[in-house]
């Protein structure tokens, strides 16, 4: 029965497919059932992973040792490339999916948008700097749950190497950011659903009244039911999604360099994919050309690539999850990134809402953008029935991610 060993725990090519079917599929499957009316979705498959990656640890001399002696349930290199892959096509799709509708939904309230958004990232970092002289705690430990917290892969890689340029081991603002990560997944989630539970918020009336607007805004030979479709081509043209891709990631590895910034700043593997996204639905839609896929084929791009991603993301995580909590500070650590989550997101997502008047699917998105969380937006738009949260998402999600990245860097050069 050795083949049944080396398919289940093994290193083979067998393995790592086997583990990313259960994963995304008991993710999927148990993101359905409802508690209270709510459901997770997508997110679940998370979950699953970091399960899957605790248990599947107790099985060492059949896993994958890599030169440091660590022992992993799936090749670290194969999760690397699978996790960014997976956000490059879902990242692609939203793009693709928003582009019709980005620049005119930016004139009509995305400087608003995006000056919520950047409240939100400055307050995380206030909180964070807060946290830091009363705790105590390094602030290089601080940046890594907050990266966590604000599910900012790129912000910690950025933060990481400015660490290491200074001379240091930055494997710990790893650890504190996996520990720090899932609860940051699903506190965003709760930051959206506790702005629904305070105002009342009905997303069957909310619906009605956003196809009443569209409706208003049409002329009655244009009207389809309030649900705008992407337009559709004959067949799906493989050449143009990933010659859109290609450019997207030269485009997201171009360094920008900024005075008294030791590091460059990059739009990285997914903000340079969603602006070529961006641009490709808007030009196609401004000269009325079809894109390249049929509005199902881009949503189940869409969701496939999140499926990967957060599969990867549970995976990695769940290697050192447990332990971390158990043994560590790890217990703390989370409890520091649930605030770090849910203050700035609960004090600006309430006034967005009150105050300025932002409707709640777009607030969605803008919550979902201004923490660049895909998980969030998957949520977003399977609980709204619409893609507008994807255009909130989209509209701030570049400037974010750049604030992010600088903000996170800047912590550890004047702070660690």
């Amino acid at each position: 029965m050795s083949w049944v060993n080396e398919l289940l725990v093994g290193n083979s090519v067998g393995h790592i497919v086997l583990v990313f079917a259960f994963v995304i599929s008991l993710g999927v499957a148990l993101g359905r059932i409802k508690i209270g009316g709510l459901s997770l979705g997508m997110t679940f498959v998370l979950f699953v992973g970091i399960a899957a990656s605790h248990f599947g640890m107790q099985f060492p001399d059949l896993l994958h040792v890599d030169q440091s002696g660590g022992r992993h349930f799936v090749d670290p290199d194969v999760l690397h490339f699978v996790r960014e892959f997976g956000l490059i096509l879902f990242v692609y799709a939203v793009g693709l999916q928003v582009g019709p509708g980005f620049f005119a939904a930016f004139k009509s309230g995305g400087l608003k948008l995006n000056l919520l958004a950047v409240a939100i990232v400055f307050s995380a970092v206030l909180v964070t700097v807060v946290i830091h002289y009363m705790t105590g705690i390094p602030m290089p430990v601080m940046v890594g749950i907050l990266s966590g917290a604000i599910t900012n892969t790129p912000g910690l890689g950025a933060a990481q190497q400015a660490y290491t340029d200074m001379g240091n081991d930055s494997s710990i603002l790893g650890t504190a950011y996996a520990v720090s990560y899932p609860l940051g997944v699903v506190g965003i989630i709760l930051s959206i659903i506790a702005v629904r539970i305070l105002f009342g918020i009905d997303i069957d009336k909310e619906n009605e009244r956003l196809r009443v607007a569209q409706k208003e805004k049409q002329s009655p030979t244009k009207a389809d039911g309030g649900e705008k479709q992407i337009p559709m081509s004959d067949e799906p043209h493989l050449i143009p999604i990933f010659v859109g891709i290609l450019l997207g990631v030269i485009l997201g590895s171009i360094p920008v360099y900024i005075p008294g910034v030791p590091q460059p700043v990059k739009l990285g593997l997914a903000g340079g994919p969603l602006v070529v996204a961006i641009l490709m639905g808007a030009w196609g839609a401004k000269i009325k050309l079809p894109t390249p896929m049929t509005h199902s084929a881009v949503l189940m791009l869409r969701e496939v690539g999140i499926g990967l991603f957060l599969a990867c993301v549970g995976l990695v995580a769940g290697e050192k999850f447990v332990e971390t909590i158990i043994n560590g500070d790890g217990l703390f650590w989370v409890g520091l990134g649930v605030i770090i989550t849910l203050v700035p997101l609960l004090v600006v997502g309430t006034l967005a809402y009150a105050v300025f008047k932002v409707d709640y699917f777009t607030l969605m998105g803008m919550i979902a953008g201004s923490t660049t969380d895909p998980p969030a937006l998957s949520y977003s738009v399977g609980a709204a029935g619409n893609d507008k949260p994807s255009i909130g998402y989209a509209t701030v999600y570049p400037l974010a991610m750049f604030l992010r990245i600088m903000t996170a860097q800047l912590l550890i050069l004047l702070f660690a």
